[in-house]
């Protein structure tokens, strides 16, 4: 991306830098998606035999726990996006640099 030239195209650039974020204050973002942890494998077939329902529910809770952190990071997508995209509409509205 070509650095911009004029004094105007320069103080613009530095406004929209500058300028808070308004979809942190608002929407998910990716460092409120944490990762779950996965569950460690049980190798041993007799603790496996023993505690075979709560393993399970380990992994279940770990799956569900897997869609709703893929689903904060949709959400944090989708609201990056909408910033993008309010970024760029208030960019063009700027009009045409005389300077540049």
């Amino acid at each position: 991306m070509p650095l911009p030239r004029s004094r105007r195209a320069c103080l613009v650039a530095a406004a929209l830098l500058t300028m808070p974020v308004r979809g942190v204050a608002q929407g998910e973002t990716a460092l409120d998606c944490l990762p779950p942890v996965p569950p460690a494998p049980v190798t041993d077939a007799a603790t496996r035999a023993e505690y075979r329902t709560e393993i399970g529910q380990e992994f279940s809770a770990y799956f569900d726990d897997a869609q709703a952190y893929l689903r904060c990071l949709e959400a944090a997508r989708a609201e990056v996006s909408e910033e993008i995209n309010r970024a760029i509409r208030d960019y063009q509205a700027l009009g045409q640099d005389p300077d540049g």
